[in-house]
């Protein structure tokens, strides 16, 4: 496997054009008839929750995230009631980043949880996903269930090839990297190589 390829792969095997969607969505509208305004209305709700997905504001979500896990890590190494790992170094930051190593995680599933938490609410806000489901299940009614979903496969390989989730994800995933690279001021040692080297070994044995 080449998995650099990974790093610059930005087309799935399963795409769908714009003109797809359109052509499709004009073959429903002749089908329903007079019923044709439950998938614009539809649409015009799939389409708002697709622009809710902001990446500058997502980035913003990702270093406040970031900042709330270092402080909850500096509170409870000062508290030092045994919550959380503690490593004898000579350097307070290289203590800090091999929590971050030992906790990824916990670390990483707890900024999860509470991202999705509150962008659940902000879907809400700005769309009734009630009316959402409630509309998606008389179009289906109509068009039946398999044509539905075979039309929602395109909607999703043509608008989202990547979810806020999984781009939020990537983006903690890089800031929780970024604790594995930083060096110890006493040994220039990377971090993730002394944790494999002096931690994790300990605490395998």
């Amino acid at each position: 496997m080449d998995i650099f390829q990974y790093f610059l792969s930005h087309q799935s095997e399963n795409t769908s054009a714009f003109s797809d969607i359109f052509r499709t969505a004009k073959e429903f509208h002749r089908l329903l008839g007079q019923k044709n305004y439950l998938l614009n209305h539809y649409l015009s709700m799939f389409f708002r929750l697709i622009v809710e997905m902001d990446f500058c504001a997502l980035e913003d979500e990702i270093y406040q995230s970031i900042s709330d896990l270092q402080k909850k890590i500096q509170d409870d190494l000062e508290k030092n009631d045994g919550s959380i790992p503690m490593f004898d170094c000579q350097e307070p930051s290289t203590e800090m980043e091999l929590c971050w190593t030992a906790l990824a995680d916990s670390l990483l599933e707890q900024a999860i949880k509470e991202f999705y938490n509150e962008y659940m609410h902000s879907y809400h806000l700005s769309v009734d996903l009630v009316d959402f489901r409630q509309t998606e299940e008389k179009l289906i009614e109509y068009l039946g269930k398999n044509v539905w979903e075979k039309f929602q496969q395109q909607l999703i390989n043509c608008f989202l090839h990547c979810s806020l989730m999984q781009l939020f994800r990537q983006g903690i995933v890089i800031e929780i990297t970024k604790r594995f690279l930083s060096r110890d001021l006493e040994t220039d040692q990377e971090i993730f190589r002394l944790y494999l080297n002096r931690f994790f070994t300990e605490e395998s044995s």
